[in-house]
């Protein structure tokens, strides 16, 4: 790889061994994908807070202790970190699992990252332009971020994203490059979708078909809502590793057929209609029977208009004492939410409230769940499989809360 004399003294040690370890991990990276250099970016979105994973502090730690320091805005996941552990007697924290959350937040502070503890980003005030570059983690913010805002970052893996925070350099391949963002394969939309479970099951759908590719998906409404697209985004990038996808006449580099193809023609293509969603939905769950445990809802984290349907839906029902109902949300849209009134009913009917959580990174196998329901499409996927290892009832908002409340 070629260095700028500013990145040669980096690597040399210079700006001190922090940063000389995230060299030797960016151009090592480099050379493996065949990056020629590395660029400078505007911001990182990191997930290093796994308390899952025994190695989590000590990679951060180890940054801490050669005098790491953020240098580009960097903001963060959400976690099951010491803020909502002890949420119920019934239900504690393995005592390894709460000493590596206190590990990994006091590291990440020393660091200087913003603790947003989001999977959305984008709307916490990290917010790249079009054809901006940064290194983000998280399926579903490298989604949007590369598809509905227009900015430029691979998939990034934990330990990545913290070598590129401490330099503010990534290396140049894959999704940085012109060449690598035009569509090559099309989504027919033959229905018109309404409700957000909707946008959810096409993501499945699609990423289910195209893996890696990078999608051109037309006819969706013209009013398509970000919102919106941060759910089929999410559950696209879930399901299979779509990483960007093009909405024609809806997305910054779609703003016509020709433009995402960028005069290609496409490898393949599918159509999706009712039928194809009904049988999508069918197939997502994979729940077998048996007592629902828990209903969780909030993945990604919900905006505001989210909330407020969920606080109408349960107004004068109250959550079975057979189930935990379990709503996970960022800071800011809780706060905005309480303030508007739409907290309330929800706390009364006896909803658990998981501030900048995620149930990814919760214990669930400990707590001994077994089945669980939820909204999401991105949940439906992963929960099944490590860490949670939970079969999941695939549902609507409105149906979530028939089977958790009475």
């Amino acid at each position: 790889m070629i260095l700028t004399d500013d990145e040669k003294r980096m690597a040399d040690g210079e700006r001190g061994q922090a940063v000389r370890l995230a060299m030797e991990i960016l151009t090592e990276i480099g050379s493996n994908y065949g990056a020629e250099r590395l660029i400078e970016i505007k911001s990182v979105h990191s997930a290093a807070i796994y308390p899952q994973l025994e190695v989590s502090p000590e990679i951060l730690e180890m940054f801490v202790e050669k005098g790491g320091h953020f240098v580009v805005p960097t903001t963060l996941n959400p976690s099951h970190a010491p803020l909502n552990f002890d949420k119920w007697k019934e239900f504690p924290e393995p005592e390894d699992f709460r000493s590596r959350g206190h590990r990994m937040v006091n590291a990440m502070e020393k660091l200087g990252v913003i603790p947003t503890y989001s999977c959305t980003p984008y709307f916490q005030g990290n917010l790249p332009r079009i054809g901006q570059h940064i290194s983000w983690v998280e399926s579903s913010a490298i989604s949007f971020a590369n598809s509905v805002i227009g900015a430029r970052t691979n998939r990034t893996t934990m330990g990545v994203e913290l070598a590129a925070a401490v330099t503010g350099r990534t290396p140049e391949f894959g999704l940085h490059l012109d060449e690598n963002r035009s569509g090559n394969v099309l989504v027919k939309i033959e229905f018109e979708p309404k409700t957000l479970k909707d946008f959810h099951t096409i993501g499945y759908i699609i990423g289910k078909y195209f893996g890696d590719k990078v999608p051109v998906i037309e006819g969706l409404p013209k009013g398509t809502t970000a919102n919106q697209l941060k759910c089929l985004g999410a559950a696209a990038a879930s399901r299979g590793v779509v990483a960007l996808y093009h909405a024609v006449g809806i997305t910054p580099e779609a703003q016509t057929k020709e433009q995402a193809f960028k005069g290609k023609r496409p490898q393949e293509e599918i159509k999706i209609d009712e039928r194809a969603m009904k049988k999508t939905e069918e197939e997502i769950s994979t729940y077998k029977g048996g007592d629902i445990d828990a209903v969780l809802v909030g993945c990604p984290h919900p905006l505001i208009e989210e909330v407020k349907e969920l606080a109408a839906l349960l107004k004068d029902r109250a959550v079975k004492d057979s189930v935990k109902f379990c709503l996970f949300i960022s800071n800011d849209i809780l706060k905005r939410a309480r303030q508007m009134g739409f907290i309330d009913p929800i706390e009364k009917a006896g909803v658990d409230i998981f501030e900048g959580d995620c149930a990814i990174w919760c214990p669930l196998t400990y707590w001994g769940w077994k089945n669980v329901a939820t909204n999401s499409a991105k949940y439906a996927n992963i929960l099944p499989s490590d860490p949670t290892y939970v079969d999941v009832l695939y549902a609507d908002t409105n149906q979530c809360v028939e089977l958790g409340t009475s």
